[in-house]
């Protein structure tokens, strides 16, 4: 099913996993959809595509402290539980833009926002996040918009 949003192919994928038997993609789908459902039910709201692909990526935040903990702490065989639940959530994700478009949206919303000085960081940011925020790493974007501000 073409144009599927990201909780249906969640959803479809769920089922799919269910019924072939692979019960860690199961738990890791559940996992990652359970997020979604509860900040839906705290909001009493239905997540627009952005809203969901932004609690994904919450979700692989998260995992990636703790598999930077597990890794720092010798913990190889949960570092490694981490590592794979990371991989299979950032399937939902859109593909993320490269660092030198990242750094063209960057120029782009400097000029846009008419940005000179450092105290404009908040401006660009969002607006690349507006254009931006699903496909592109903010932490790069904040890296890259401090250092063509301070230039």
């Amino acid at each position: 099913m073409p144009n599927q949003t990201t909780k249906e192919k969640i959803q479809s994928d769920l089922v799919r996993f269910m019924k072939s038997g692979e019960k860690d993609k199961v738990e890791i789908i559940r996992f990652a959809q359970s997020f979604i459902k509860q900040l839906e039910k705290d909001k009493n709201i239905e997540l627009s595509e952005s809203e969901t692909i932004q609690v994904l990526k919450k979700v692989i935040k998260r995992n990636q402290e703790s598999f930077d903990q597990f890794t720092k702490a010798g913990r190889d065989e949960l570092a490694s539980q981490e590592k794979k639940e990371m991989d299979i959530i950032k399937l939902y994700l859109p593909e993320e833009i490269s660092e030198a478009d990242i750094i063209d949206a960057v120029k782009n919303s400097i000029i846009n926002c008419q940005a000179t000085t450092v105290k404009d960081i908040g401006k660009v940011m969002a607006d690349v996040k507006k254009n931006h925020g699903d496909n592109a790493d903010m932490s790069l974007v904040s890296k890259h918009v401090k250092q063509l501000l301070s230039s």
